[in-house]
């Protein structure tokens, strides 16, 4: 009977319809994958990433440690940590983000400016919030840590003549590597974001190509910002209307 109603059943589901590809008579599957998607990581980039997740999973542990262990058990609090770029002219490129979520929507996230594994089990310590905050936002009340700093005085802007006037095409090194390179446009001189500290600036403001938001180019170097070099004929100088554009005060801050 169990064979006979396997059979039944087996010959009344439907078939699954399975997709395959079939490669052209003079095709050699090595050479559809070469230089494709399916490209392996390197001995040197799979040790990299190795390190940065067992890095990442220590800061994680140096965090929870000072979490009641009650709300970490019930999951009232969740800790996620990343590595994340960091656009600050005086900060390392890359920040290491610790995220502790309560229900909500209470907790607080703080950076430490490096990569995960320089990260050491002081820099959290000093950056966790007080045990009282952790009860607060238990309790659902909505706290901000840490405190809202007073905004600096901006000071005076730099005397000195940068390389591109405002408007000049110019590419931005926005990741690492060759192709780390994004083509914009200068809309504003001497950026400073509120919280920065008097006298701080950046040289340039930039509004990338098919993007809404806009960054900023933290030193006048071509290792950080040069001009545009994917564009073999003259682009006119109205290309950017910068009276439509948000004021450099608030103006976003850099896209990870």
């Amino acid at each position: 009977f169990y064979t006979s109603a396997r059979k039944s059943w087996t010959e009344s589901r439907p078939q699954k319809q399975i997709k395959h590809a079939f490669l052209a008579p003079d095709s050699h599957p090595r050479t559809m994958m070469k230089g494709g998607p399916f490209k392996l990581p390197s001995k040197e980039e799979a040790e990299a990433e190795k390190r940065k997740r067992a890095a990442l999973k220590q800061v994680k542990q140096w965090v929870e440690q000072a979490i009641p262990d009650e709300y970490l058990a019930d999951r009232t609090c969740c800790v996620d940590v990343s590595e994340a770029q960091c656009g600050d002219p005086d900060c390392a490129p890359i920040d290491t983000v610790v995220r502790i979520i309560f229900e909500n929507q209470c907790g607080c996230v703080f950076g430490v400016p490096c990569e995960a594994w320089e990260v050491e089990e002081n820099d959290i310590d000093e950056a966790m919030p007080p045990t009282e905050m952790f009860h607060e936002w238990k309790k659902g009340n909505n706290l901000s840590w840490p405190t809202e700093p007073v905004m600096p005085e901006p000071g005076e802007a730099p005397e000195v003549e940068l390389r591109f006037p405002i408007g000049a095409r110019v590419e931005c090194c926005v990741n690492r590597g060759p192709d780390g390179w994004s083509p914009g446009t200068v809309v504003a001189h001497w950026y400073r974001a509120a919280t920065w500290p008097t006298g701080q600036f950046a040289p340039y403001q930039i509004k990338l190509d098919g993007h809404d938001s806009l960054i900023f180019a933290p030193q006048d170097r071509d290792n950080c910002i040069r001009g545009y070099t994917g564009f073999t004929g003259e682009l006119p100088a109205t290309d950017v209307d910068t009276d439509e554009l948000p004021s450099t005060e608030l103006s976003p801050e850099p896209v990870d």
